[in-house]
């Protein structure tokens, strides 16, 4: 005989549940009414009819105190989901981040009814790739399982690896953790840490920032390889351009061309063109990986040049990057900057910094 108690659990089985994923607006000021009502998108399961759910600006407050505040700090930086399961008398919340022109979305800050946890990740990681042509969807630890898991396709996981990932630990590391992000992808025993990443530093800088002469030499120190592919000849960095917050203008392209005298002495191959994302695919070839300089524009917001290291391609063409720079107080972590996949459109974008005053520029190892 099925107990009372089995049955009314087989009825909240079966009881209908409604998901919706509301777009949280560039806009949003923390209140609720910046939320609209239309921004809305439902999908439904089990077969009783649709009931109605909390009001969609009510969502909002219910998330984490936290989340709120990085959703405000985050505005014009991250596309931003909330994704909501109602089965009629429970409820739950995920919240989704995406970084414009990438191909990814990270699953977070979980909260409500924990019976309807699992299956409103999977609604959110089939919304995110149907509805946004996702190719990769996260979850963060604790939303879906012990630790991050990733996704190509929305159905295999595989977790994320404990030393796959070094993330910068200043403002302006991004060329030399780029560098040590590569060497340990070749060489996996490699550790990576601070002192290595400040003593590299130390090696390339120009006055706060690296340029791809200098990270070529302190590659070729460490037992390296390094091909250098610039659009054109001389400082690759525009000294004079104010986000590269350089001292002494002067001095920057004096050590710029003193870095690129130096990678000659020593044989670096150097190649003098201009070229495209579909270029730097084909540089990987063979194993190879590549630190690329990009304009952080296009993703975070701020006009600034950055490192990043291209490490392989999906079998579309999609670039898997590696990120240094974390934003923390966005709600970033490192799930968000690892094996980041950017469609080549995208990355096209990117790899144009402060042109024709400065250079494009990539380092192959």
């Amino acid at each position: 005989m099925i107990s009372a108690e089995e049955n009314a659990q087989s009825a909240q089985n079966m009881r209908e549940v409604l998901y919706r994923a509301i777009a949280v607006p560039q806009s949003v000021s923390g209140r609720t009414q910046d939320i609209p009502r239309e921004a809305e998108h439902m999908g439904t399961i089990c077969a009783a009819g649709p009931k109605a759910c909390d009001d969609i600006r009510s969502i909002y407050l219910k998330l984490p105190e936290t989340t709120r505040a990085a959703l405000v700090q985050a505005q014009g930086a991250l596309e931003r989901t909330v994704y909501m399961a109602n089965d009629g008398h429970n409820t739950a919340f995920l919240l989704g981040y995406h970084r414009p022109h990438t191909a990814q979305e990270k699953l977070c800050a979980f909260s409500g009814c924990e019976r309807l946890r699992n299956g409103l990740v999977e609604y959110a990681a089939l919304h995110a790739i149907h509805d946004s042509h996702t190719i990769t969807v996260k979850t963060e630890p604790g939303v879906y399982a012990e630790q991050a898991m990733t996704t190509y396709d929305g159905q295999s996981w595989r977790v994320l690896g404990e030393h796959d990932h070094y993330r910068q630990t200043t403002e302006f590391t991004c060329g030399p953790v780029s560098l040590l992000n590569a060497m340990h992808r070749l060489h996996p025993q490699m550790a990576v840490n601070r002192v290595d990443e400040l003593h590299i530093w130390r090696e390339a800088t120009i006055a706060v920032a690296c340029e791809p002469y200098g990270l070529a030499l302190s590659a070729a120190k460490r037992g390296e390889n390094p091909r250098i592919v610039v659009s054109k000849t001389g400082p690759v960095l525009n000294p004079a351009h104010g986000a590269m917050g350089m001292i002494d203008a002067a001095m920057s392209r004096d050590v710029q061309e003193h870095f690129a005298t130096e990678a000659r002495k020593i044989g670096v191959p150097i190649d003098i063109t201009s070229f495209t994302a579909a270029n730097v695919a084909r540089r990987l070839d063979g194993g190879h990986v590549a630190l690329v300089l990009i304009d952080e524009h296009v993703m975070h917001g701020v006009t600034c040049p950055h490192w990043v290291t291209v490490t392989g391609e999906l079998a579309d063409g999609t670039l898997l990057v590696d990120d240094p720079w974390i934003d923390e107080p966005y709600g970033e972590t490192l799930v968000d900057t690892y094996q980041l996949p950017i469609r080549q459109a995208d990355f096209d974008l990117m790899i144009h910094y402060d042109e024709p005053a400065s250079a494009q520029a990539m380092v192959i190892l």
